[in-house]
């Protein structure tokens, strides 16, 4: 049987704070750039690559006729996103240097992960962890 999802899985949102957000990923974060577009003052976006994935924001555009039918344009409520790194210690020393706010400060979970979470300026939690206890 023929496997319908080969592509990479991507974590899209709209936000209100796109230039803030767009650094924070960049600079603050230290995430490659996948591409960016910036059609018009209602169409901007960028793609950065995390993980295995990509994480997607775009300008909330205001407006009805800016909007596409079938996306929902409501701010991310609830969501938090999950990315595994090859040495979590090492990185949260780099965001700590750089003065990234924490959720969570780094700890050794129960269950075999080290991890750490950082809030992104919409409100999102960027979890990253290391697999301490490998099967």
């Amino acid at each position: 049987m023929m496997n319908q999802m080969q592509g990479q899985f991507r974590f899209a949102y709209f936000t209100d704070k796109y230039q803030e957000t767009y650094e924070f990923y960049l600079k603050w974060l230290g995430l490659d750039l996948a591409h960016d577009w910036d059609r018009n003052e209602h169409d901007k976006g960028a793609v950065f690559k995390a993980g295995g994935g990509l994480i997607e924001i775009m300008l909330r555009p205001e407006g009805d006729e800016y909007r596409y039918q079938g996306l929902d344009y409501r701010i991310s409520q609830g969501a938090f996103m999950v990315i595994q790194v090859s040495d979590v210690d090492e990185l949260f020393n780099k965001y700590q240097s750089k003065g990234i706010p924490f959720k969570q400060e780094i700890v050794s979970q129960p269950w075999g992960h080290r991890s750490f979470s950082v809030l992104e300026p919409n409100g999102l939690i960027l979890f990253f962890f290391e697999e301490q206890f490998k099967t």
